[in-house]
């Protein structure tokens, strides 16, 4: 048997080495191979944060009223500031926003899911029913 039968890549096949000479384990090395898994950590504890912290932003009530699992909902969205444009665009994409007093926002017709993806936002201080209005 000659070395052509095998072909030019059983020895690196064998050693483990990969294209270029550098070794598996000297890919965990390489500067960019670190950066790429410094920004998924990153984004995995962004992301688990909003889910470890979400529930603690919706109310009491609006936590009853979720728990029946309604259609839709109408909800006050309370952040540390007034909201911008775009903040606003995110309300609109859920919900139909109708209102903004102070630091809140009025959003109208809001699905569950969508009040459980709106929670996740660090920016989100509270959310919770708009109250009924009394004629």
């Amino acid at each position: 048997m000659d070395d052509r039968e095998v072909g030019p890549g059983l020895e690196a096949v064998v050693t483990g080495a990969v294209a270029g000479g550098a070794s598996l384990s000297g890919l965990r090395r390489h500067p960019t191979v670190r950066f790429l898994f410094v920004c998924l950590v990153i984004i995995a504890l962004y992301v688990g944060y909003g889910y470890a912290t979400a529930s603690g932003r919706l109310t009491s009530r609006l936590g009853e009223r979720l728990a029946r699992n309604p259609a839709t909902l109408d909800i006050l969205v309370t952040t540390p500031f007034p909201p911008e444009e775009f903040h606003i665009r995110i309300y609109q994409k859920i919900g139909n926003m109708r209102g903004v007093e102070g630091n809140s926002a009025k959003l109208y017709t809001v699905s569950a899911s969508n009040v459980r993806y709106l929670s996740r936002y660090y920016w989100v201080q509270r959310l919770d029913l708009i109250p009924e209005e009394k004629p």
